[in-house]
């Protein structure tokens, strides 16, 4: 099977050579090219390639940018960077980044970057997936590995994703079905299309239309979620309710 790749570069002829270099490797398959991050993003969010040749001075936001952004992703593509200035080497290897390419590109170059990338690839172990301890949120420009015990609710706001706990709220480039994936504990429950919660958060459950409930949770504005309908009765035997 081939490595599903994509290119991103402001330079619509840079990404065009890199395909064409990229073309004369057997395992790798260019499915996309951008000439902007946040394209890109939305594009890689929802497709999950392996792999991302990535150029670091992009307009809006930057390759840098986009990077930290991907690494909070429970399964990560990999990211070689490719730009024309070989300052930013070091600043690049403290993201998750796995090669560093400096323009021009050489078929050279990517075979170095491609066979590091095969090496890590059969190295690495069989996904784990929900049997990690935390999950990855956002707060400012850092990202932040969280406990999921500490976590109360993760709610949808505008197409956004948040996370919820005791003294904090977080954004996240989760979807709101990969957390229901990954916490896969029994006290976290999918009680609506927009929440999932920590049934051990919960302060008080009061009555609300046709058989439903209203739940105040205990994060630090005690915020009332919605039970959907076709949640309750799943949602009585989670709580063991007659």
């Amino acid at each position: 099977m081939k490595t599903k790749a994509v290119i991103v570069d402001d330079e619509l002829p840079i990404c065009d050579e890199i395909e064409f270099l990229l073309s004369q490797q057997n395992d790798v398959e260019v499915c996309k090219k951008f000439t902007s991050c946040i394209d890109a993003l939305v594009y890689i969010l929802d497709r999950k390639p392996q792999l991302v040749f990535l150029d670091i001075n992009m307009p809006g936001m930057s390759g840098m940018e986009m990077a930290q952004k991907l690494s909070i992703l429970q399964n990560p593509p990999y990211i070689v960077f490719i730009t024309a200035y070989p300052e930013h080497a070091v600043e690049a290897f403290n993201t998750p980044a796995v090669a560093y390419i400096t323009k021009p590109v050489t078929q050279e170059k990517l075979a170095k970057a491609l066979a590091k990338i095969r090496n890590l690839s059969a190295k690495a172990p069989p996904e784990k997936g929900t049997l990690t301890a935390k999950v990855c949120v956002v707060s400012g420009d850092k990202i932040v590995p969280l406990n999921k015990k500490d976590i109360v609710f993760i709610y949808v706001k505008d197409k956004n994703v948040y996370v919820r706990t005791h003294t904090n709220e977080f954004s996240t480039m989760l979807t709101l079905q990969e957390f229901d994936n990954l916490l896969t504990e029994t006290n976290f429950f999918r009680i609506h299309r927009q929440y999932v919660i920590n049934l051990d958060e919960i302060l008080e459950i009061t009555p609300w239309f046709h058989g439903s409930y209203l739940l105040r949770m205990n994060d630090f504005s005690k915020q009332e979620v919605p039970v959907s309908r076709n949640r309750v009765k799943a949602f009585r035997t989670a709580l063991g309710l007659k």
